[in-house]
């Protein structure tokens, strides 16, 4: 994935015998993305390395509601009877069985954050992706080991400390295995948390500068994630939204997409759905409806917008275990894509500012080609072309590249 941006500068030129009046012009911002995948229809199972979300915010209630959970309950010196499901024991019984029933779907390994009891990301793998293969052949005894080691990890968790998302995600940038363009391997984050990141020092919105007189715009421009954003938590307690959303972008630059999973009641309002879905649209794994039914959503927890088929919940949202759990079935069913079709990264500013090189022959849409859709970003692959997509090994891959160009 590379990204490139120029302007676009005027050149005037005046003949030396002639005069002309010329409007002024505003110069025109101009990005261009290039997009460039190899494609082996016979596709190797992804690397997906899950980023968990393990926060002091972990011991809540999954339902404050729920009729076994005493008013008050979920945090250290309080911590939740077993009669009242909490956002960590729901995420460790979703998690058992998905690991159990489909520890064969992807490559899969496991990052925990924070790292201590405060606010330090994540700056090794707890468990780290299978070594390397060139087929999946004969692998499925590693990779049910290895899923057998990432549950027993997760089930050992003790929530606590607070929610260094951004910094997490950054770190997950450096990991080899998913900056590995040669393996002929998608590459993904499975971000599992219950909503709110903060803990960056760097946070512009921070209340460290104005002591006990901050003002209310300051106030609400921090958005508190804690019980207070004073002294040592001033900047640390404060929502660090824009820095996550950014952390992933940076990934997918990289080429490694985010899917976003979100669990707990109190995702269906306040500020947790919407850095939740801001960073799901980044993350290149939006949720989708195809067929343009609200059902495809999730009913309730979201609508599909039929002319771009895609949810107004992006993230996957889960409010107990068994949402979590078939929220992850989803997922692990969108691992095999169709190799046909490809969802773009970027939206060019007009059709015509998209162009399409199949093994750097550069192609023109018609019925025998390629289709663009431009509500749902997606090009998809027509007659020989998507046999020859679907035909490809990873010893005679298809190199496809969109050249993407956006104006601003």
């Amino acid at each position: 994935m590379m990204r490139s941006a120029a302007l676009v500068t005027v050149l005037v030129f005046a003949g030396s015998c002639q005069t002309y009046d010329f409007e002024r012009v505003v110069p025109l911002a101009v990005a261009q993305t290039t997009d460039k995948t190899i494609v082996a229809s016979k596709r190797l199972k992804p690397n997906v390395m899950m980023l968990v979300d393990n926060s002091g915010s972990m011991l809540l209630p999954t339902n404050s509601a729920a009729a076994g959970c005493p008013a008050g309950c979920g945090t250290q010196t309080m911590q939740c009877p077993a009669t009242c499901p909490t956002r960590i024991s729901d995420l460790k019984s979703a998690m058992a069985t998905f690991l159990q029933t489909s520890a064969t779907i992807a490559r899969l390994g496991v990052t925990i954050y924070p790292t201590d009891t405060l606010c330090k990301p994540s700056s090794n793998v707890d468990v780290p992706l299978p070594a390397k293969t060139n087929t999946d052949d004969g692998t499925d005894s590693s990779l049910t080991m290895t899923a057998q080691q990432v549950n027993a990890r997760i089930q050992a968790l003790t929530p606590t400390g607070g929610t260094p998302t951004g910094t997490s995600l950054e770190f997950l940038g450096t990991i080899g295995d998913l900056n590995d363009s040669a393996d002929f391997r998608d590459d993904f984050v499975l971000l599992l948390t219950d909503g709110l990141p903060n803990c960056n020092d760097a946070n512009p919105n921070q209340l460290c500068g104005c002591g006990g007189a901050c003002s209310p715009a300051q106030v609400t421009s921090c958005g508190c994630t804690t019980s207070t954003c004073s002294n040592a938590l001033c900047a640390k307690g404060c929502l660090d939204q824009d820095g996550a959303v950014e952390k992933v972008k940076a990934l997918r630059q990289k080429g490694i997409r985010t899917i976003v999973v979100g669990f707990g009641a109190d995702l269906a309002s306040g500020s947790g759905p919407i850095v939740l879905n801001a960073m799901a649209r980044e993350g290149g794994f939006a949720r989708e409806c195809q067929n343009g039914t609200d059902a495809e959503c999730g009913g309730s927890a979201g609508s599909c917008n039929t002319n771009t088929k895609q949810c107004t919940t992006s993230f996957f949202q889960a409010a107990n275990g068994t949402e979590l759990a078939a929220a992850l079935r989803k997922i692990s069913e969108s691992f095999q894509g169709d190799p046909c079709v490809f969802t773009l990264s970027a939206r060019p500013s007009d059709p015509r500012y998209l162009s399409v090189v199949i093994d750097g022959q550069s192609l023109a849409a018609t019925p025998t080609t390629y289709s663009y859709d431009f509500n749902s970003n997606k090009v998809t692959f027509l007659g020989a072309l998507c046999t020859k997509l679907n035909t490809s090994t990873t010893q005679n891959p298809v190199n496809v590249e969109f050249r993407i160009v956006e104006r601003f």
